[in-house]
């Protein structure tokens, strides 16, 4: 099997119980099918321990599919369907109810509400690509009915993709850092990158040095950088905006930025003994 699949992060396997499809695959005393389940806080930290206090992984968001393996003291250790990231979240961010996804959310941050009435009391926040099930997609008042009869405000969503990354990603500008965040409260650089790209309809893994492997196409020295690259360096991703300006979340700036390329290379390259700038990939069309 490759390092890839072997990758603790992608891979339901614990020395005690692993996922069943990888039976016969990795060494575990158990193997279970699990069950699907689906996230209904607006925004759910996915943590290496059952503790929390222990590291944030990554964020799932409301809607999303969650393969759950072991439920065990408040805490439910499985695998998100989206992007195949396993870890802990707490077992009450989770519904064993599942409704079909029929679109996502386009706006950054968007309200729940009981009423097709702005000034109702909203019962809940939910981010941009979350997924919500609407029953009715004519407006009353401007919002369209969820299957579990609250409302949402019919343009914050939509049923189709997105053409263009870079715009997406622009959205979050100025957002604050945060290290496994994956919406406008806080977001990481790999975060940006895929939460963009699953916007227009592209998926993405989770973590930068992933994303180096599996998505774009390696440019040459002779290319030229244009809007929409994607540049890798150590540990770091960002999306360039023509040949010198990168788009990017970062912890000098604790926000999502726009800098000069030159000087980000000039940042890293105090941080590391490899190459700053690794390369650069482009999406293919």
């Amino acid at each position: 099997m490759s390092d890839l699949v072997l990758d603790p992060r992608i891979t339901p396997a614990r020395g005690d119980l692993a996922a069943r499809s990888l039976e016969g695959k990795v060494a575990a005393e158990k193997f279970c099918s699990g069950n699907d389940y689906q996230l209904v806080h607006g925004l759910t930290n996915l943590h290496n321990r059952p503790d929390i206090k222990s590291n944030t992984n990554t964020q799932l968001l409301y809607g999303e599919h969650f393969t759950v393996y072991e439920i065990l003291d408040g805490w439910a250790w499985g695998q998100a369907s989206r992007d195949k990231y396993v870890g802990y979240c707490r077992v009450d961010a989770l519904s064993p109810d599942i409704f079909p996804t029929t679109h996502h959310v386009t706006s950054l941050c968007t309200y729940i509400f009981p009423e097709p009435d702005p000034k109702s009391p909203p019962i809940g926040k939910i981010f941009m690509m979350s997924d919500v099930s609407v029953i009715n997609d004519v407006p009353k008042n401007g919002f369209v009915q969820l299957v579990d009869n609250n409302w949402i405000y019919a343009t914050h969503i939509s049923n189709i993709s997105g053409t263009d990354p870079v715009s997406e990603a622009l959205k979050f500008l100025y957002s604050p850092y945060l290290w496994g965040g994956k919406s406008s409260m806080g977001i990481d650089c790999s975060g940006l990158i895929q939460l963009a790209l699953s916007a227009a309809g592209i998926s993405a893994p989770r973590d930068s040095d992933l994303q180096a492997e599996m998505i774009g196409t390696l440019l040459s020295d002779d290319d030229i950088p244009q809007n929409g690259d994607i540049a890798f360096f150590p540990g770091h991703v960002g999306f360039m905006l023509d040949d010198m300006h990168l788009l990017h979340a970062n912890a000098h700036h604790m926000r999502v930025s726009i800098d000069p390329l030159r000087d980000v290379i000039d940042i890293i390259s105090f941080q590391t003994d490899e190459p700053p700038l690794r390369f650069i990939k482009r999406l293919e069309v």
